[in-house]
């Protein structure tokens, strides 16, 4: 039996023509043929091309046919529509504004207008750093008028970027009838669908979004919505079954809003550019209408991007409309809520003591840092239609653990054009990058130092390699100024323990500590004593402590103990700014510099597990903080590079150090632990300040404004 051709399939053009060459040379037709100097080597290269081109079209056809594999975006969301995934669109900007209007008096010539009217659609126009925008209100809105002053004052009047649209149809069924919106940047949130019996009809009713067809009917006024191709959006109604269906001649109205997105996000000092109305129908001049700017355009996004279309959609199947797993009321609240930054889901059997029947979500909007109380009882809600049993969602605020980096990179400055400051200013970025990318789905859940020094080493070729120093940072926050206080931090990770490593003599091995860290760390078998800590925190101010306690104070004896009758004392009195540590033994400590040496205020404050990373403090009275906020940070050094943040937090690489290095110059060799290069830090506070942290990452205030 003669060969066949062997590689028709292959992508290589050359393996393509030397296999169509070796089926040919066994045919007894070309036996030594010259295929090399002959007019028959164009024929193979035709040949070779067209299967070349024949087989890339079959591999990329079926990469498309695949989410994990296609690349093209009409593509993707085809294959996400077969696991019931409309990708988010376009979100305009929403803006908050005050709007004082002056009317005249009436014609009667005694009173003022009763109410003015802005109608839907009008417009304002604003601008931020980059381009002026047109803003517009959605439904029409009516002011009395104070009949004093003539004024009619609206409040927190919501505004959207963009251009209020209509598109309509009539029904005809006795064709394939599409209903698609002929823009690509529209904001599904803010569509509404208006359907009549016929065009010149007033009888009007509004159809709402389907996003489950769990308690439809026949009856149902309800649309569906799914993306089509060129970034458009399509509108399907129901068949009689799944939604009433659409009789001939019915006449469709949808409203819609275009929209830039969050490019206008900013945008401020607003002017009003359309026609206020009187309740006499006249129109009032715009010179007698000013705006106050409430709160600026925020909320804007982007359409989901492909790479988000193909995270989200598998995980949004796998919840099948019920909320079971953790995994399930994460990808809801992502859906439900897509302002959201990021979502962490945790059971209440976590918790110690634990909670059982409770399912704690922790939620960080995409602007500021906590969710208002009504936009908390409103996804509650939503999350109860999904919800299984007797389980009782609780949206909470999340806590930040913040993973502090301290890289040294290595780099060969021979090897490029960049200063030290330049190449720094390069990982930062890459870093940032990796941080922003990273927030939906929490690192997945684990922080491995491996994947953050693969982004640092490959922010330039220039660098050769890095090593990177970890910490970790939360806020002590459950304490008021004034009042005795114990708050637990839980780090979920194993500490280096200092008893491990050797120091100086400890009282000749009798042991001091309380020894609650185990393993013979008190000293009481001989051990060292601990030369240094992974436990520090900021500075702050505790009741009691002032310098004449201390000038009166026998600081040879290593420990000053507040008198109770002190910290009962009224008398206006200087405190010194204090520390907590821990003994390496398992004890917390606060500590203050004295004649530049560390003067232990309390030997006993606390308790650090090493195993686990829990940290305990307390029983404690602060005074102050530097900030005056009441919130001081703790880091600690954990003794691994992969990382598990614990159930609910919010990690977040912060404030991340980059020393690059130019081993041609200085091939300095830094440790991967170095106990003597970690340290506290703070928030402002003048001279206490060790690091400045920026107050948008720390201070989580609760504003009282129009959102």
């Amino acid at each position: 039996m003669s060969a066949v051709p062997s590689e028709l399939t292959s992508l290589d053009f050359f393996e393509i023509k030397e296999s169509i060459r070796s089926y040919l040379r066994t045919r007894t037709e070309f036996t030594d043929y010259d295929f090399e100097g002959s007019a028959a080597s164009y024929l193979l290269d035709i040949l070779a091309y067209n299967t070349y081109y024949t087989a890339f079209n079959a591999n990329m056809s079926l990469n498309e046919a695949f989410l994990e594999t296609s690349t093209v975006r009409d593509n993707i969301v085809k294959v996400a529509k077969q696991l019931n995934y409309t990708p988010r669109s376009v979100k305009s900007p929403k803006a908050f504004v005050t709007v004082s209007v002056q009317t005249l008096i009436g014609a009667n010539g005694l009173t003022y207008p009763e109410q003015v009217t802005i109608n839907k659609g009008d417009s304002f126009s604003a601008e931020n750093n980059f381009d002026d925008y047109i803003f517009t209100i959605l439904t029409q809105v009516q002011a009395p008028v104070d009949q004093q002053t003539g004024i009619a004052t609206f409040r927190c009047l919501a505004t959207y970027q963009g251009n209020l649209l209509t598109y309509s149809f009539v029904v005809n069924n006795t064709k394939r009838q599409e209903y698609i919106i002929p823009s690509e940047d529209v904001d599904t949130e803010r569509m509404i669908v208006y359907i009549s019996p016929s065009v010149q009809s007033s009888e009007i009713d509004i159809y709402n979004k389907a996003t489950s067809s769990v308690n439809l009917d026949s009856n149902s006024r309800i649309y569906f919505l799914e993306e089509v191709d060129d970034l458009r959006y399509k509108v399907i109604f129901g068949d009689g079954v799944l939604g009433r269906q659409l009789v001939d001649g019915e006449f469709v109205k949808i409203d819609y809003v275009r929209t830039v997105g969050k490019e206008a996000n900013g945008a401020r000092d607003m002017t009003f550019i359309g026609t206020a109305v009187d309740s006499e129908g006249r129109i009032i001049s715009n010179n007698g209408i000013s705006v106050v700017t409430e709160n600026e355009a925020a909320d804007g996004e982007d359409r989901e991007t492909p790479v988000s279309i193909k995270y989200n959609a598998p995980r949004l199947y796998t919840t099948q409309n019920r909320a079971v797993t953790e995994r399930d009321f994460e990808n809801l609240v992502r859906q439900l809520y897509p302002q959201s930054r990021s979502v962490v889901a945790y059971g209440g059997e976590k918790l110690n003591p634990p909670v059982y029947g409770k399912v704690y979500v922790a939620v960080r909007p995409k602007t500021g840092s906590k969710l208002n109380e009504t936009t908390k009882v409103r996804i509650k809600n939503q999350l109860k239609d999904y919800s299984i049993g007797a389980i009782d969602p609780i949206i909470i605020d999340p806590t930040t653990l913040y993973v502090i980096p301290k890289s040294y990179v290595y780099y060969n400055g021979n090897d490029t054009s960049l200063s030290s400051n330049d190449l720094r200013t390069k990982v930062l970025k890459n870093i940032d990058d990796y941080n922003s990318q990273n927030a939906a789905n929490r690192f997945n859940n684990r922080f491995e130092g491996s994947k953050y020094s693969g982004v640092v080493d490959n922010s330039d070729p220039a660098i050769s390699g890095s090593t990177t120093q970890l910490t970790l940072g939360q806020n002590l926050d459950a304490f008021i100024f004034g009042q005795v206080f114990n708050q637990c931090l839980d780090f979920n990770n194993p500490l280096f323990r200092p008893g491990d490593y050797s120091g100086t003599s400890d009282d000749n091995g009798t042991g001091t500590g309380n020894g609650t860290s185990g393993d013979g760390t008190d000293g009481s078998d001989g051990t060292c004593k601990p030369t240094f800590s992974v436990v520090k925190s900021g500075t702050f101010y505790a009741t009691g402590y002032t310098e004449s306690l201390l000038n009166n104070a026998n600081l040879t004896s290593g420990v000053v103990q507040v008198d109770t009758a002190t910290l009962s004392s009224t008398t206006a009195q200087t405190l010194v700014p204090v520390n907590l540590r821990d003994d390496g033994k398992g004890n917390m400590m606060l500590v203050t510099i004295r004649d530049e040496a560390e003067v232990i205020l309390n030997n006993n404050v606390g308790s650090v597990n090493y195993n686990t990373g829990e940290v305990c403090v307390g029983p404690l009275n602060v005074a102050l903080t530097p900030d005056d906020t009441n919130r001081i940070p703790v880091v600690v050094y954990p003794s691994g590079g992969s990382l598990e943040p614990p159930a609910g937090t919010d990690p977040v690489i912060f404030n991340p150090d980059v020393n690059p290095i130019d081993y041609t110059i200085n091939d300095l060799s830094v440790p991967i632990f170095d106990p003597n290069n970690f340290s506290g830090f703070n928030f402002g506070g003048g001279e206490l300040n060790i690091l400045d942290y920026p107050t948008d990452t720390f201070t989580y205030p609760d504003i009282e404004d129009c959102f």
